[in-house]
């Protein structure tokens, strides 16, 4: 496969071609840090992200305190978002999906979550497990992979009927498991995927350089993939009709943690083209 940001950039210079250039105009960067744990069930997370702004906001999420928007990066705002590079993948992953999030898009079901954010972080959960499912219930087996730790994700997987493993890079989560769920070291995530049915797989991945990978094993193995995207949210209709994944939820900002209503965005690859389905 070939690099999988510079494959997004090219369909993005094709498809904003005839797309007023001030639409792609960066206004604005953020990087922040943030300590939560939003539910009982999930891990203390303890997490930095990037935001861009254009028409709308892309996100990558990274590492505690790796990255900072810092006066490097004030050359950037006011440029067009197709054409600038971040000083880091993080910022440069946020830029690009910022770009995106000003392309139209046709989502095959708009969800629309509200309350405190324990509470939309379980419904968010449930909807993306809630695709694993159709997905693994298409499939032979049983067998679900979780890459990329969310601890409400595995929660609702395990009230399902399922044979469930997890891959993580982080020390803690391989040293003790998750609710009771052991956690491989993320090198073993390819492996995992390859024994799966369906792999419920974080967008984060796209960040930390194992999302194509994971994409090419799921494709050789025919494990079904589900992405469920911060990082990355606007890139969800192409990793269906560019890249073949299955199934994408997508979640723009503002995300749950924030108050008010938050909008999920299910994008399903044999559902493309179609007119998206709104569930409040």
């Amino acid at each position: 496969m070939d690099d999988m940001l510079g494959t997004l950039r090219a369909v993005l210079a094709e498809r904003s071609r005839d797309l007023p250039d001030d639409d792609f105009r960066l206004r604005s960067l953020w990087s922040v840090d943030y300590r939560s744990q939003p539910t009982d069930y999930e891990r203390f997370m303890v997490y930095s992200f990037v935001l861009a702004q254009t028409v709308r906001q892309g996100c990558c999420y990274a590492d505690f305190g790796t990255v900072r928007i810092g006066e490097a990066s004030d050359g950037l705002i006011g440029k067009d978002a197709r054409l600038v590079r971040g000083s880091t993948r993080e910022e440069d992953i946020a830029i690009l999906d910022a770009a995106f999030g000003a392309l139209p898009r046709t989502p095959a079901e708009v969800l629309t979550i509200d309350g405190p954010p324990e509470e939309k972080a379980l419904a968010r959960a449930r909807t993306v497990v809630g695709e694993t499912m159709r997905l693994l219930n298409r499939s032979p087996g049983r067998k679900v992979a979780q890459i990329g730790v969310m601890g409400n994700l595995i929660h609702h997987l395990q009230r399902e009927d399922v044979d469930l493993t997890a891959s993580d890079f982080d020390p803690h989560l391989i040293e003790n498991g998750i609710l009771g769920v052991p956690v491989y070291s993320g090198d073993e995530s390819a492996r995992l995927v390859a024994e799966s049915d369906v792999a419920l797989v974080c967008g984060e991945t796209l960040a930390s350089h194992t999302l194509e990978e994971l994409v090419e094993t799921a494709a050789e193995h025919n494990t079904r993939l589900v992405v469920f995207a911060v990082t990355g949210c606007h890139f969800a209709q192409e990793y269906c009709g560019t890249f073949g994944i299955d199934t994408v939820m997508a979640e723009p900002q503002p995300q749950y943690l924030f108050q008010g209503p938050s909008t999920l965005e299910i994008y399903r690859k044999d559902a493309l083209g179609r007119t998206p389905r709104r569930r409040l």
